[in-house]
């Protein structure tokens, strides 16, 4: 426990000096009582109290006292209380796939509309964070409760080129609380080179003091929002399929659970670019994949409802927490319930307050 006006601590020291007060205010009440009344009459003309009755009620004024001086040095202490654990990084694909016209009016507006929608259903107490990837991914908003800022990020997502699924997984895993440090996987890594890090330089992604082990921190979940095409990696010797899986695995190691909403129709679509048709595929099984080797979901369609399944789902994580908080109000609600309690007694027993 600490103190914010630890000045205050000084007045305990008066404490002792009034009680000693009392005490000898007490034994001076006696010797005038003996001084002026016989002690055979005494007990005849003063009806004396049991000595319960008086000290009960002086107890508890004393008690209060004391609480009392407590609070004037505002303590603070670390109390546990319950807190929402919930974090949760969207990840949406822009890349240039995902402006075809299958979904109305591209599958990239349906991604974010459905985003928006996610964030609008989830608890105001659940971390979002929100990731966009193309050839690359880049760290948009960390996961915070500010929805303003995750509203106003998706509406700046504009199209890029490529997919790469799996940086996205290996970023929003990295985004989430009490994984910073965790190395990506040394697969996924350009041979010979050394990959930027897209969490480098970001002020407000706070560095754990102690690291602890992944199975020791709450449960945090990525959603992606991607038509399921994986064309391009930062290590091409690699299939498709060994890459995902390795993302998936490195997902699962940390603790994360990936959840999965395909956009686009079965079949893929025709899109014209610069007066061409380009066919532009659409593989869920990819997407579906990915949730199965983590523990999480793969919906599809993300209807409402499936929405607010899976964010009822994500939403809370329940943890208690030792958080730091001024007890003042706390003592002296106590201490003014001890006064009445001590009052009351002294009422009943005695026929006068203190």
């Amino acid at each position: 426990m600490s103190f914010t006006w630890p000045v205050f601590l000084w007045l305990m020291l008066l404490f002792p000096l009034f009680i000693g007060f009392l005490v000898w205010a007490s034994r001076r009440r006696e010797r005038t009582a003996q001084a002026f009344a016989d002690a055979r009459l005494r007990a005849v003309v003063v009806r004396q109290p049991p000595k319960a009755h008086l000290r009960w009620p002086l107890a508890l004024q004393l008690l209060a006292l004391f609480l009392l001086l407590l609070a004037g040095a505002r303590p603070v202490a670390s109390l546990p209380l319950p807190s929402n654990k919930a974090a949760v990084v969207l990840a949406v694909d822009i890349s240039r796939s995902m402006l075809a016209s299958d979904l109305n009016p591209s599958r990239l507006e349906a991604a974010k509309a459905t985003a928006r929608k996610f964030i609008e259903l989830a608890p105001a107490t659940t971390q979002i964070g929100l990731v966009s990837f193309s050839d690359s991914a880049s760290a948009l908003v960390l996961p915070t409760t500010d929805r303003v800022k995750l509203l106003e990020a998706i509406d700046r997502l504009k199209p890029a080129q490529n997919t790469s699924i799996e940086n996205a997984i290996v970023t929003g895993v990295r985004m989430l609380p009490g994984r910073r440090e965790l190395k990506p996987p040394a697969e996924l890594q350009p041979p010979g080179l050394s990959q930027a890090d897209p969490l480098q330089g970001i002020p407000d992604l706070p560095v754990p003091q102690q690291r602890q082990p992944p199975a020791d921190l709450p449960p945090g979940s990525v959603v992606i929002l991607s038509d399921g095409v994986s064309n391009v990696s930062t290590n091409p010797s690699l299939p498709t399929r060994n890459r995902l899986e390795i993302a998936a695995r490195f997902a699962k190691t940390a603790n994360v659970k990936l959840y999965t909403f395909p956009m686009g129709q079965p079949g893929g679509t025709v899109m014209q670019i610069e007066g061409r048709s380009y066919y532009v595929p659409f593989e869920p099984r990819n997407l579906e994949q990915l949730a199965q080797a983590t523990g999480g979901k793969n919906t599809y369609p993300p209807t409402e409802e499936a929405l607010k399944a899976i964010v009822k789902e994500l939403g809370v994580v329940i943890r208690w927490e030792g958080l730091k908080t001024e007890i003042s109000s706390l003592l002296s609600a106590l201490a003014a319930l001890l006064m009445i309690m001590g009052a009351g007694l002294s009422l009943r027993w005695q026929r006068r307050v203190p």
